[in-house]
Protein backbone atom coordinates (compact mmCIF):
# COMPACT_ATOMS: atom_id res chain seq x y z
CA UNK A 1 0.00 0.00 0.00
CA UNK A 2 1.36 3.43 -0.93
CA UNK A 3 2.22 5.98 1.72
CA UNK A 4 -0.48 8.45 0.54
CA UNK A 5 -3.13 5.72 0.53
CA UNK A 6 -2.05 4.56 3.98
CA UNK A 7 -2.24 8.18 5.19
CA UNK A 8 -5.75 8.42 3.73
CA UNK A 9 -6.99 5.36 5.58
CA UNK A 10 -5.43 6.51 8.84
CA UNK A 11 -6.95 9.96 8.41
CA UNK A 12 -10.28 8.47 7.31
CA UNK A 13 -10.54 6.49 10.55
CA UNK A 14 -9.89 9.53 12.72
CA UNK A 15 -11.59 12.19 10.57
CA UNK A 16 -14.79 13.36 12.17
CA UNK A 17 -15.61 16.53 10.18
CA UNK A 18 -14.74 18.22 6.91
CA UNK A 19 -13.33 21.11 8.92
CA UNK A 20 -10.42 18.89 9.97
CA UNK A 21 -9.28 18.56 6.36
CA UNK A 22 -8.36 22.26 6.29
CA UNK A 23 -6.18 22.86 9.38
CA UNK A 24 -4.92 26.28 8.26
CA UNK A 25 -8.43 27.61 7.68
CA UNK A 26 -9.94 25.88 10.73
CA UNK A 27 -7.15 25.50 13.31
CA UNK A 28 -9.70 24.62 16.03
CA UNK A 29 -11.21 21.94 13.75
CA UNK A 30 -14.65 22.93 15.00
CA UNK A 31 -17.71 23.62 12.86
CA UNK A 32 -18.05 27.35 12.31
CA UNK A 33 -20.36 29.33 10.07
CA UNK A 34 -18.26 32.37 9.19
CA UNK A 35 -15.52 31.34 6.82
CA UNK A 36 -12.69 33.21 5.13
CA UNK A 37 -13.49 32.00 1.61
CA UNK A 38 -10.18 33.20 0.18
CA UNK A 39 -8.20 31.31 2.81
CA UNK A 40 -10.32 28.17 2.31
CA UNK A 41 -9.91 28.28 -1.48
CA UNK A 42 -6.12 28.79 -1.16
CA UNK A 43 -5.73 25.86 1.25
CA UNK A 44 -8.00 23.67 -0.89
CA UNK A 45 -5.89 24.35 -3.98
CA UNK A 46 -2.65 23.64 -2.12
CA UNK A 47 -4.03 20.35 -0.77
CA UNK A 48 -5.41 19.36 -4.17
CA UNK A 49 -1.99 19.99 -5.68
CA UNK A 50 -0.65 17.32 -3.31
CA UNK A 51 -3.48 14.81 -3.67
CA UNK A 52 -4.93 15.28 -7.14
CA UNK A 53 -5.02 12.02 -9.15
CA UNK A 54 -2.80 13.62 -11.81
CA UNK A 55 -0.15 14.19 -9.14
CA UNK A 56 -0.20 10.67 -7.72
CA UNK A 57 2.09 8.02 -9.17
CA UNK A 58 0.54 5.69 -11.72
CA UNK A 59 -1.28 2.79 -10.11
CA UNK A 60 -1.90 4.60 -6.84
CA UNK A 61 -5.36 5.75 -5.91
CA UNK A 62 -5.64 8.88 -3.82
CA UNK A 63 -9.19 9.18 -2.58
CA UNK A 64 -8.08 12.16 -0.51
CA UNK A 65 -8.61 14.33 -3.60
CA UNK A 66 -12.26 13.25 -3.83
CA UNK A 67 -12.78 13.81 -0.12
CA UNK A 68 -11.15 17.25 -0.28
CA UNK A 69 -13.31 18.19 -3.25
CA UNK A 70 -16.52 17.17 -1.49
CA UNK A 71 -15.53 18.91 1.76
CA UNK A 72 -14.54 22.10 -0.02
CA UNK A 73 -17.82 22.35 -1.92
CA UNK A 74 -19.87 21.69 1.21
CA UNK A 75 -17.97 24.27 3.26
CA UNK A 76 -17.81 27.00 0.63
CA UNK A 77 -21.54 27.05 -0.21
CA UNK A 78 -23.71 28.65 2.51
CA UNK A 79 -26.70 26.33 2.09
CA UNK A 80 -24.68 23.13 2.12
CA UNK A 81 -22.47 24.41 4.98
CA UNK A 82 -25.52 25.24 7.08
CA UNK A 83 -27.10 21.84 6.37
CA UNK A 84 -23.81 20.17 7.26
CA UNK A 85 -23.37 22.12 10.51
CA UNK A 86 -26.90 21.34 11.64
CA UNK A 87 -26.36 17.66 10.86
CA UNK A 88 -23.07 17.67 12.80
CA UNK A 89 -24.27 19.65 15.78
CA UNK A 90 -27.86 18.41 16.13
CA UNK A 91 -28.13 15.29 13.98
CA UNK A 92 -30.93 16.87 11.91
CA UNK A 93 -30.62 16.11 8.21
CA UNK A 94 -32.18 19.03 6.36
CA UNK A 95 -31.43 17.39 3.02
CA UNK A 96 -34.20 14.87 3.74
CA UNK A 97 -37.58 15.95 2.35
CA UNK A 98 -39.51 14.55 5.31
CA UNK A 99 -37.48 16.66 7.76
CA UNK A 100 -37.77 19.75 5.59
CA UNK A 101 -41.56 19.25 5.28
CA UNK A 102 -42.01 19.18 9.06
CA UNK A 103 -40.25 22.50 9.35
CA UNK A 104 -42.12 24.01 6.40
CA UNK A 105 -45.44 22.91 7.86
CA UNK A 106 -44.66 24.98 10.94
CA UNK A 107 -44.33 28.08 8.70
CA UNK A 108 -46.37 27.63 5.48
CA UNK A 109 -45.89 31.31 4.53
CA UNK A 110 -42.46 30.49 3.07
CA UNK A 111 -43.93 27.93 0.69
CA UNK A 112 -46.69 30.33 -0.35
CA UNK A 113 -44.10 33.02 -1.17
CA UNK A 114 -42.11 30.54 -3.24
CA UNK A 115 -45.23 29.44 -5.13
CA UNK A 116 -46.06 33.10 -5.85
CA UNK A 117 -42.57 33.68 -7.29
CA UNK A 118 -42.88 30.49 -9.35
CA UNK A 119 -46.16 31.71 -10.85
CA UNK A 120 -44.59 35.10 -11.51
CA UNK A 121 -41.69 33.44 -13.33
CA UNK A 122 -44.06 31.42 -15.49
CA UNK A 123 -45.79 34.62 -16.63
CA UNK A 124 -42.61 36.58 -17.39
CA UNK A 125 -41.80 37.00 -21.05
CA UNK A 126 -39.05 39.61 -20.85
CA UNK A 127 -35.40 39.25 -19.78
CA UNK A 128 -35.54 42.57 -17.88
CA UNK A 129 -38.41 41.30 -15.75
CA UNK A 130 -36.57 38.08 -14.93
CA UNK A 131 -33.50 40.12 -13.98
CA UNK A 132 -35.64 42.06 -11.50
CA UNK A 133 -36.90 38.80 -9.96
CA UNK A 134 -33.29 37.50 -9.91
CA UNK A 135 -32.10 40.59 -8.04
CA UNK A 136 -34.97 40.41 -5.52
CA UNK A 137 -34.27 36.73 -4.93
CA UNK A 138 -30.55 37.35 -4.43
CA UNK A 139 -31.39 40.04 -1.88
CA UNK A 140 -33.56 37.49 -0.01
CA UNK A 141 -30.72 34.95 -0.08
CA UNK A 142 -28.20 37.54 1.16
CA UNK A 143 -30.55 38.57 4.00
CA UNK A 144 -31.03 34.94 5.06
CA UNK A 145 -27.28 34.30 5.02
CA UNK A 146 -26.80 37.37 7.22
CA UNK A 147 -29.47 36.10 9.64
CA UNK A 148 -27.78 32.68 9.63
CA UNK A 149 -24.53 34.33 10.66
CA UNK A 150 -26.31 35.87 13.63
CA UNK A 151 -28.18 32.65 14.50
CA UNK A 152 -25.03 30.51 14.46
CA UNK A 153 -23.08 33.09 16.47
CA UNK A 154 -25.85 33.10 19.12
CA UNK A 155 -26.10 29.28 18.91
CA UNK A 156 -29.79 29.73 18.10
CA UNK A 157 -30.15 26.47 16.22
CA UNK A 158 -33.95 26.55 16.01
CA UNK A 159 -33.70 29.78 14.03
CA UNK A 160 -30.76 28.45 12.00
CA UNK A 161 -32.78 25.36 11.05
CA UNK A 162 -35.77 27.43 9.87
CA UNK A 163 -33.50 29.81 7.96
CA UNK A 164 -31.67 26.92 6.30
CA UNK A 165 -34.95 25.45 5.05
CA UNK A 166 -35.94 28.87 3.75
CA UNK A 167 -32.54 29.29 2.10
CA UNK A 168 -33.08 25.96 0.33
CA UNK A 169 -36.34 27.24 -1.16
CA UNK A 170 -34.83 30.49 -2.37
CA UNK A 171 -31.80 28.63 -3.75
CA UNK A 172 -34.20 26.48 -5.76
CA UNK A 173 -35.85 29.66 -7.04
CA UNK A 174 -32.40 30.98 -8.01
CA UNK A 175 -31.80 27.81 -10.02
CA UNK A 176 -35.19 28.15 -11.73
CA UNK A 177 -34.38 31.76 -12.58
CA UNK A 178 -31.03 30.70 -14.01
CA UNK A 179 -32.79 28.15 -16.23
CA UNK A 180 -35.48 30.62 -17.33
CA UNK A 181 -36.05 31.16 -21.04
CA UNK A 182 -39.05 32.73 -22.80
CA UNK A 183 -41.78 30.12 -23.19
CA UNK A 184 -39.79 27.43 -21.36
CA UNK A 185 -41.69 25.57 -18.67
CA UNK A 186 -40.24 26.20 -15.24
CA UNK A 187 -39.87 23.32 -12.79
CA UNK A 188 -39.33 24.35 -9.25
CA UNK A 189 -38.15 21.85 -6.67
CA UNK A 190 -39.58 22.33 -3.22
Amino acid sequence: MSLSLRRFFIQKRTLTTFYELFPKTFPDKKPIWSIDQTKLRKEYRALQAQHHPDMVKEGEIDKQSTLLNKAYHVLKEPLRRSQYMIKLLHDIDLTQDSVKEKITNSDPDILMKVIDIHEQLMEIEDENDVNKVRQENQERIDAIEKKLTDAFERKDFDTAIKLTVELKYWSNVAYAIKEWAPGKEIHLNH
